[in-house]
């Protein structure tokens, strides 16, 4: 037997939007086959099932990272649980810019597949896929900030900001401040602010030595004080007060 899973119990979010009637019955009709990934490299080309009009993977929980590298220099997207993409999908052939991608799981994580037939189960609920749709603009979203920080010129600034964006997402308040519970080496910090490991290393020590982060016994990240005015109106900032 398939590994199943229902679509709005493998998302709470998606859940909220039905009421109970319409959720039971999504509980039992709007099912899915799951994918599940080991820790590791991701040959996400294999994917795709051209034959079952597959559009993509939901996010049910775990972590991956998608490595985009143009002339040596790579750049990184971390990805996790609710968000929506369609891994072998890059138009080499629309771009004049030669870029290398590839996927790594950090991670154990599952994956529903959406395919024809999850489309075809949901369609009394037309509120899953409109969720399902905003998922990919969400996406575009936070990259755009990301974006927006790289262009900070002092790596200090770029990766307190990264840190504080990354917090919005997967943040969790604590007495002493916000834990960042990812798997954030100083390699991995330079490809998310686009800068060299010494220099991360140089700078994250900085920021140690000024009382803005620190590293728990886990090695997981904490920020202190409050955040960049940024991000100001961010959910954390409602939580620490």
């Amino acid at each position: 037997m398939p590994d199943l899973i229902s679509i709005v119990e493998a998302d709470p979010d998606l859940a909220d939007l039905l009421d109970e009637s319409q959720l039971e019955r999504a509980r039992r009709e709007a099912v899915t086959r799951v994918r599940r990934l080991s820790p590791g490299a991701w040959d996400a080309a294999s994917a795709l099932e051209p034959d079952t009009h597959h559009r993509g993977f939901l996010v049910v929980d775990g972590l991956l990272s998608r490595q985009v590298e143009v002339l040596g220099r790579r750049c990184v997207e971390l990805i996790g649980p609710a968000d929506v993409l369609r891994p072998w999908t890059w138009d080499e052939e629309g771009s004049h810019v030669k870029a290398e991608v590839g996927w790594m799981v950090l991670d154990p994580t599952r994956l529903a597949v959406l395919d024809h037939r999850l489309v075809a189960r949901m369609n009394p609920w037309p509120k899953l896929g409109e969720e399902l749709f905003s998922r990919g603009t969400r996406r575009a979203h936070h990259l755009a900030v990301a974006l927006a920080i790289s262009h900070h010129p002092r790596v200090e600034d770029r990766l307190l900001l990264t840190l504080w964006h990354l917090a919005e997402r997967w943040g969790r308040v604590r007495p002493d401040g916000i834990a960042v519970p990812l798997p954030l080496s100083h390699e991995r910090l330079a490809n998310l602010v686009g800068a060299h490991r010494p220099t991360v290393t140089t700078a994250m020590g900085n920021l140690v030595r000024a009382g803005a982060i620190s590293r728990a016994d886990n090695q997981v990240w904490i920020l202190h004080g409050a955040p960049p005015e940024v991000f100001r109106h961010h959910r954390l900032v409602a939580a620490m007060s």
